[in-house]
């Protein structure tokens, strides 16, 4: 009977396990199918076609970028796949065209786009705005320096560790490991939003970036192009280091 009893048990637990392999292996199927199906879903997305951009039917209509251009790219394939970089059509379409308008300004830079909101708008956790479709965070271009000491293009890096960029904190210099705030780069985004608003219908109405940094910013000769431009100029709720956030509002 003891015996018995010591085989029932081994039996039973060998059962157990193999319960909970299987009971592992469906939930991480479950896992990746849900992964696939959130990186499949850029191409179902509604997105904006410059070529095609009409103003009468288009400007408020939600649409969003193409996850990535000739010098651009989302920071997350998942937040992309999950619909978190929709912006009304008009400032979609700014956003678009500065990019165009960067390509032959800035050939060698790479720019990252952060989240932006909802197809429809409404409230978007964890951020406080971005509900109206008129908000779209950008993360901050960077350089790094090769052997020789030549400023070499870069991007920070954007994975789930660094919540896709979120979590990255520059210093006050605009420094992170190897990477340096690219104030160059990041003006003449700006620029370029400011003059594809101007096509589009719509301004830049505030920009958040954290006071430190935005010293830096304001200490390049080439801010001067931003004569007009709203600037926040107390610290956010948030720390806006590794990314900045801008603010569109319509002219007509």
């Amino acid at each position: 009977m003891r015996i018995e009893g010591v085989l029932a048990v081994k039996v039973a637990c060998v059962r157990i396990r193999h319960a909970f392999k299987w009971l592992g292996i469906t939930f991480l199927a479950a896992v990746l199918a849900l992964v696939l199906l959130l990186c499949m879903r850029p191409l179902f997305a509604e997105q904006i076609n410059l070529a095609g951009y009409n103003a009468q039917t288009d400007a408020e209509h939600y649409l969003s970028l193409p996850f990535s251009g000739a010098n651009f790219r989302a920071n997350s394939a998942i937040g992309y796949g999950a619909g978190r970089y929709y912006l009304r059509g008009k400032a979609a379409a700014t956003v678009a065209a500065a990019y165009e308008k960067l390509l032959h300004r800035f050939p060698h830079v790479r720019y990252v786009y952060g989240e932006m909101g909802w197809n429809g708008g409404g409230r978007f956790w964890p951020h406080r705005t971005h509900r109206q479709g008129m908000s779209a965070d950008f993360m901050t271009p960077v350089y790094t320096l090769d052997q020789a000491g030549n400023r070499m293009p870069a991007v920070l890096p954007t994975n789930v560790l660094n919540l896709w960029g979120y979590h990255i904190r520059l210093d006050e210099q605009g420094r992170v490991a190897s990477y340096q705030l690219d104030t160059a780069a990041m003006i003449a985004h700006l620029v370029a939003l400011k003059e594809a608003g101007a096509v589009y219908g719509v301004r830049i109405r505030q920009v958040i970036f954290d006071p430190p940094l935005l010293k830096l910013l304001r200490a390049d000769p080439a801010f001067s192009a931003l004569k007009g431009v709203s600037f926040m100029e107390r610290q956010a709720w948030f720390p806006h280091d590794g990314h900045y956030h801008v603010d569109f509002e319509s002219v007509r």
